[in-house]
């Protein structure tokens, strides 16, 4: 279980992606990666954090900071990002590309 938390993380980590907009950092320590997003008037924080026993327990995605977002539309983005991290092994980064796609429609 840490063996594959921490690949997770340092996928992330080692990351060659980019985002537009968005920055992803990892925290091993910690098992969090915590995604800002920001486009004019829009700031998002989502931080996603991987259980003790991953991948047996469900990845928590919690939000951070969150401003000119309506309540409904990020519950909506929240559940389909939490789905696709736990019922799809799905990566990270993937699911972080899904999410930003959503938020940028």
């Amino acid at each position: 279980s840490n063996v594959l938390s921490a690949q997770e993380i340092s996928a992330v980590q080692t990351s060659t992606q980019l985002f537009n907009s968005m920055t992803v950092k990892a925290r091993s320590a910690t098992r969090e990666v915590i995604s800002t997003y920001s486009v004019d008037d829009i700031f998002i924080e989502l931080i996603i954090q991987l259980p003790s026993n991953y991948p047996l327990g469900s990845i928590t995605v919690e939000s951070g900071k969150r401003v000119g977002v309506a309540v409904q539309q990020w519950r909506n983005w929240m559940l389909q990002l939490s789905t696709y991290l736990t019922h799809q092994n799905g990566s990270i980064m993937e699911g972080l590309s899904l999410w930003k796609n959503n938020v940028d429609k």
